[in-house]
This record gives C-alpha cells, sequence and structure tokens, in this order.
C-alpha cells in the first residue's frame, strides 16, 4: 500500500472515530427534545442544530488537516526550480548518499558553506542540518555546524550544550567558542544577539569568520532562519546555493523561498522532502 493511500485511511478512521460518538449525541439530544413538553422542545431543536454545525465544523477542519501532504517531486521542482541534485526523502540512507553527492559535485576546494534553508518554520530544518553534518563528520571530513537562527536557536539544545559563546557574540565582537562534538564535528551555537540580526550578520566579520573557518573545515553547515526572515539571504549570497528541506503546507511559501534564492543568486543544490513535519 501506498503512504498516500495509507495516510488515506488513518484519516478515515480518524473522522469515523469523530463521527460516530457524535452522531449517538446529537441522536440523544434529538430524543430529550421530543421528550420535553412542547414550550421547551422548540429551544432544545434550536441548541441540537447549533451543536450539529459546531461538530460538522469540526470534522471538515480535522478534514483539511489531513489532507496537508508533502509536495510531489514534480511540485517543488516547478516550484523551486530543477536542483543540481536529485530530490529525495528525509531518510537515514538518502541522506548519507546526499553527502557523498555535495562533496564531489558541490563542496569543493574553495567552497565550504552549505546553507540549509526552509520555507517556514517546523519543516526540520534543524534537523537536517544537524543530520547532515553528522553525516559529513562521519565520511571523515572536517566539519563545522552553525547555528544562524538568532531568533529561535535550537542547535546547543540538539546537543545538550549551553548557548554560550556563539555566532551572535563574534559578530558583536565577544569571544566565540566552538564546542567539540567528535573527532570531525564542531558545533558553533547561535548566542545571545543584543542587536538585530539582520545588522549583526550585514557586517564584515561574517565572511572573515566564514573565510577563516574553511581554512580548518572542508564543510561548513549553517541552519539558517526560514525564508519568512532575510537574514538567510546572507548565507545563501555567501554560498551561491542552499539546501532545501520541505515539509508539508502551501504553495505561498515556496514562492517566498524561491524568490529569496533569487535574490541572492543561489541555486537549490538539492531537496529533501519531509513527510514528518519537525519542531525546526
Amino acid at each position: 500500500m501506498s503512504h498516500e493511500r495509507d495516510a488515506f485511511f488513518h484519516r478515515g478512521g480518524g473522522l469515523l472515530a469523530l463521527l460516530w460518538p457524535s452522531s449517538i449525541g446529537i441522536g440523544a439530544l434529538l430524543v430529550v427534545a421530543w421528550l420535553l413538553p412542547r414550550q421547551y422542545s422548540t429551544t432544545a431543536l434550536i441548541l441540537i442544530a447549533a451543536v450539529a454545525v459546531a461538530v460538522a465544523t469540526a470534522l471538515g477542519c480535522v478534514a483539511a488537516l489531513g489532507r496537508r501532504r508533502a509536495p510531489s517531486e514534480g511540485e517543488l521542482v516547478r516550484a523551486l526550480g530543477s536542483p543540481l541534485l536529485a530530490v529525495r526523502p528525509l531518510r537515514e540512507a538518502a541522506l548519507r548518499g546526499l553527502c557523498r553527492q555535495l562533496l564531489d559535485h558541490w563542496l569543493q576546494p574553495g567552497r565550504a558553506l552549505l546553507p540549509v534553508v526552509s520555507a517556514q518554520r517546523g519543516e526540520g530544518r534543524t534537523y537536517l542540518a544537524a543530520r547532515l553534518a553528522a553525516g559529513f563528520a562521519a565520511l571523515g571530513e572536517k566539519t563545522l555546524l552553525v547555528d544562524a537562527d538568532f531568533r529561535s536557536p535550537g542547535l546547543h539544545q540538539a546537543f545538550g550544550v549551553a548557548n554560550e559563546g556563539g555566532l551572535a557574540d563574534y559578530l558583536a565582537g565577544k569571544a566565540t567558542n566552538p564546542v567539540p562534538v567528535n573527532e570531525h564535528l564542531a558545533l558553533l551555537v547561535a548566542g545571545h544577539a543584543e542587536r538585530d540580526p539582520l545588522e549583526l550578520l550585514s557586517g564584515d566579520r561574517l565572511k572573515g569568520l566564514i573565510a577563516a573557518a574553511a581554512k580548518h573545515f572542508r564543510v561548513i553547515v549553517v541552519d539558517t532562519p526560514p525564508a519568512t526572515r532575510a537574514d538567510l539571504e546572507i548565507f545563501t549570497a555567501l554560498a551561491a546555493g542552499a539546501l532545501v528541506v520541505a515539509g508539508r503546507g502551501e504553495a505561498r511559501p515556496l514562492a517566498r523561498l524561491k524568490a529569496a534564492l533569487a535574490r541572492s543568486s543561489a541555486q537549490p543544490l538539492a531537496i529533501v522532502v519531509n513527510q514528518r513535519q519537525s519542531a525546526a
């Protein structure tokens, strides 16, 4: 059975689970209305009608939420353009292959920066950035994972470290302290942004940091803010490309992401489809 058909039957079962007790409840109210004296039955029928409308509205909302799905490969290509590498699902085996392909076809000498972007929050961008960085490190490549989402940082929680001495602190002229995760992987948390994030990222210190890091790391994976913020365009412009993660949602946010990539002259390197929504 396909994933779409399987999801359909799961949704249908959920709707039936709601519909059955709702029908019993409305039927019970009708019986009560019939037994009541005539002067009360009209009011009871009005209340029953209101309850029925509320139940129908709730079932409609559940059905609409159930219909939301991750866009197909064709829909993604039409919305974002053809990526350098193939569209693929957010699965461990697919990510291992993606790391190898990125090393072979994009992350050449002099090109280390890899921004991970999404159209909106909650599509799995932070998770994907962390898994990619771990994948590159597992291949023996020196990798730096950077949290650039100053408004909603998450990588420090994922790795269980303090959100101190991070990228925002460095950009503000303070000390920074990348956290060694293992022999091949280091983490630079977001830190605390005391000024506007866009203002911080627009300065020359970011370019200097990336240039210095590229001398020590083969890959620099950046967890960017979603396309609702202009911050990500700074990283996509520096990299001239970005790895896109797409979850369930409407086409409008994808159009916004495409516009952001176009403004920064960046191409989609690969599109990873997240069938399950994530926290970031």
